[in-house]
């Protein structure tokens, strides 16, 4: 989990505190990496994932440890720090070509994606996520896509990998 204490992210964090804006992951799976984020950070996560079965994990977690699973971003900055900071996790099934990204700041890409997926979802990407955004990936898929420029790849030890690239990319 190194990648998500480097600088690019903390700042992005300080960035979800001060407006509100949410943590998003894609390929959520049972929300380890929802939970992460928000536990972690102190911030209002939103998790999506194709399998419904995942989902409903996730949610009877959210549940057993009284994390809101109703977070919706607003637009409209918190008036105060412990309203920014208001810990809450909610999850979806859906495919990720229909998750909602309006308010993610930081969006982990959590899953496989082959070449025809990856095409329209960095579309899609680049379409709903603002300016400053993040997406934090396991491999260089936004390279290519003009809207986004790389902010920092870390080295992290993985199962198949002692030194496998998490690439961070920033909405221009």
């Amino acid at each position: 989990m190194q990648v998500f204490k480097n600088d690019v992210l903390v700042e992005a964090v300080e960035h979800m505190h001060s407006t509100g804006k949410l943590y998003g992951v894609l390929g959520s799976s049972i929300g380890w990496h929802v939970f992460y984020g928000a536990l972690t950070w102190q911030v209002r996560a939103r998790g999506w994932e194709i399998l419904c079965s995942q989902v409903e994990i996730a949610k009877s977690l959210a549940e057993a440890h009284n994390l809101d699973n109703s977070t919706a971003y607003t637009g409209i900055a918190p008036s105060s720090p412990e309203n920014a900071r208001a810990v809450a996790a909610r999850f979806e099934c859906l495919d990720a070509l229909q998750a909602d990204l309006n308010g993610v700041h930081v969006l982990v890409l959590a899953f496989s994606r082959d070449v025809d997926l990856g095409a329209v979802l960095n579309r899609k990407m680049a379409a709903e996520l603002t300016a400053g955004s993040l997406v934090v990936a396991w491999s260089r898929i936004l390279d290519a896509q003009p809207e986004f420029e790389r902010a920092a790849v870390y080295k992290v030890a993985v199962s198949w990998s002692e030194d496998w690239g998490m690439y961070v990319y920033r909405r221009k």
